[in-house]
């Protein structure tokens, strides 16, 4: 039986709601394509207790243009519903009313479950960088909003999302600009490695704060039309040398620059590695 009784608010952002739960029919349900798969595990472990106490735990759900008027997608509670279907019971669950974008979903998640402290770290690094790609902020910002501290974002985020090709990269740069790496949007960090791979102007290894900053710069980037720089390592007879290029850069002018360079360093020639910054100040 469907007992349904009408939510007396809508939740919104910066919004104070009170939202009364209802019992749904399982069939009336959808999972959310934007959560992670179910664990068989979780499943096992929840199912005797629902079975004997009943769901203690209210989900939460919502419509989309997608779907049929009377149907729902599973936001909160997936474990929960699909044990109640098991069960063939209905599903309790507040619903949200409105259809709720995806970096929404994922604040309310986070807000779900910040009360009842049952996301696993695994969780946090995969719903985090999500938000964190969908509204290209920076980890400081989503932890914010999501509800948690920095800190524990942070080692949350660990190594997890930086991807195989640049982990042994990263791995060089140390802790504290490593966990820049892994908090950054995942289409920036090749040339965030890249740029802190490189040396300053003062010939010295980048700091953690050069990092941020150039991160932070890229994002500026991307917002306005990805107009950014772009740091290039080339490999050349033994050596890596970097290149900072812009968008409208060409073979042709960064030949010209580089030339420009050498005879700039050919009039210096007993002057060592070290001091070649200061000679191009």
């Amino acid at each position: 039986m469907n007992v349904a009784i009408q939510a007396t608010a809508r939740p919104l952002r910066g919004e104070k709601a009170e939202l009364v739960p209802e019992m749904f029919e399982t069939r009336r349900l959808v999972l959310s394509p934007d959560n992670p798969l179910p664990s068989p595990a979780r499943l096992a472990q929840l199912e005797p207790e629902i079975q004997k106490h009943g769901q203690r735990v209210p989900g939460f759900v919502f419509p989309s243009p997608e779907l049929d008027e009377e149907q729902r997608v599973v936001l909160e509670g997936a474990h929960r519903m699909l044990i109640c279907q098991r069960l063939g019971r209905p599903f309790w669950a507040f619903d949200l009313g409105r259809y709720v974008p995806e970096e929404e979903q994922i604040e309310l998640t986070f807000q779900h479950n910040h009360l009842r402290r049952v996301m696993s770290l695994d969780e946090i690094v995969q719903r985090a960088a999500r938000y964190i790609e969908l509204t290209r902020c920076t980890a400081g910002e989503a932890a914010k909003s999501l509800g948690i501290s920095p800190a524990k974002l942070s080692r949350a985020f660990g190594d997890k999302r930086i991807p195989a090709h640049l982990r042994e990269r990263a791995e060089q740069l140390g802790i504290s600009i490593r966990s820049l790496i892994a908090a950054a949007p995942i289409d920036h960090m090749t040339q965030a490695v890249e740029y802190a791979e490189s040396l300053g102007p003062d010939g010295k290894r980048r700091t953690r704060d050069q990092v941020a900053e150039f991160i932070r710069h890229l994002k500026k980037g991307g917002r306005n039309g990805g107009k950014s720089k772009k740091v290039v390592s080339l490999p050349f007879n033994g050596r890596v040398i970097s290149v900072t290029v812009a968008e409208n850069d060409t073979v042709a002018t960064v030949t010209k620059d580089v030339q420009a360079l050498l005879a700039r360093l050919g009039e210096h020639a007993k002057v060592r590695p070290d001091g070649w910054a200061y000679i191009l100040q």
